[in-house]
């Protein structure tokens, strides 16, 4: 069995245990993509069909994959559904840090995703794609992904929202007050206004020395006086310039905490993107078949952490793809070098799409 063979029927096999009610039709088209993306390395469908063991034709497998991703009746939500739901399982047991941000995929196209911090990584759990350019897009759209939340959370599970500038906007933070019980922390421009103990003032002027913390509480935002929030000016030693949050965390130092973490979702475009799957040269320009594809390079990219996360831990494997006395590679890059490593030599993989539980220091 060729090694091509071996990953196509292996990812083939998990996904029919995993999608049991999906047309095996739609499994065995998005096990394709899935290892057309991984052994391929981009998410353009003509470069996928030429990774599959297939007696097709190359150009045959890519009308294949094109039939697969124009399909409106094909429910990319409830197809996902399994998956994040597993995922979210093995991390429940403590708060789950979601993050969101947006990037350009395919031509002219932005996607919106939420993502759970995972081990330095934003782990794929909703996102929406729209015909638009990088920068601000309207509160509808964060309003529309964060409601594909809702379904995928485990009950009881205690939730942090982070989101940069782009995501202060009243409209969504008065959907999360009023429709979850989430914590947030966004970040705001320093000219935003807030209302503090009767008086209002610029962000700005709640800035104290480098090195320092400073906050309002029960303060009101911007002009339409949504709150009470916590404003939070935070001029880490590590940074040039102060950040401003708003957020409903208990404490300033717990808010300031979380968005330190929020950089970490830039992570995960960069690994569907120029540093993994080349997503944004995929080709496509029809938000509705990006929003499909998305699906099948969301799977590809579980399934490598879920390798690089083992292989971490195991010092005997890491030995032999990657330093002992420090780890210079992600766990995304690491689990494609073992895939790569356990193909070159023969020998046995894993196919799996959920993460390990999270140690309590990550």
């Amino acid at each position: 069995m060729t090694d091509k063979m071996r990953v196509y029927t292996k990812v083939m096999q998990k996904l029919k245990k995993m999608m049991p009610t999906m047309p095996q039709n739609q499994v065995v088209t998005i096990a394709m993509m899935v290892t057309g993306i991984v052994l391929g390395r981009k998410a353009q469908l003509s470069v996928m069909s030429l990774e599959i063991p297939h007696p097709a034709k190359p150009a045959s497998l890519e009308k294949r994959f094109q039939r697969f991703v124009k399909n409106e009746r094909f429910d990319v939500q409830v197809s996902y559904l399994p998956f994040a739901h597993l995922i979210l399982s093995h991390l429940a047991d403590k708060p789950l840090v979601l993050a969101m941000d947006g990037s350009t995929v395919g031509r002219g196209c932005m996607a919106l995703m939420v993502g759970v911090i995972y081990r330095k990584r934003a782990i794929p759990l909703a996102w929406i794609v729209y015909k638009g350019k990088k920068g601000h897009t309207s509160a509808d759209h964060h309003i529309t992904v964060l409601e594909q939340l809702l379904p995928l959370l485990p009950e009881g599970a205690e939730v942090v929202l982070l989101g940069d500038g782009e995501y202060d906007t009243v409209e969504m933070l008065t959907w999360v007050t009023n429709c979850t019980n989430w914590q947030y922390v966004v970040r705001t421009s320093k000219s935003n206004l807030i209302t503090h103990n009767g008086q209002q003032y610029a962000l700005r002027d709640l800035c104290g020395g480098h090195g320092s913390i400073t906050c309002a509480q029960d303060a009101l935002f911007t002009l339409q006086e949504f709150g009470p929030v916590m404003a939070v000016a935070w001029w880490g030693k590590q940074y040039d310039d102060p950040i401003f949050l708003i957020s409903n965390c208990a404490s300033p130092t717990l808010a300031c905490d979380y968005y330190h973490r929020r950089f970490r979702v830039e992570t995960l475009f960069s690994d569907k993107k120029s540093r993994g799957f080349h997503i944004e040269k995929s080709h496509l320009s029809d938000p509705s078949r990006l929003v499909c594809l998305l699906l099948a390079t969301s799977l590809a990219y579980i399934w490598l952490i879920h390798l690089g996360t083992m292989v971490f831990h195991d010092e005997a494997k890491r030995s032999l793809i990657d330093r002992t006395h420090r780890t210079d590679k992600s766990l995304f890059r690491l689990g494609l070098d073992w895939l790569k490593h356990v193909l070159t030599h023969g020998l046995d993989f894993i196919v799996a799409f959920h993460l390990f539980a999270q140690p309590a220091q990550l």
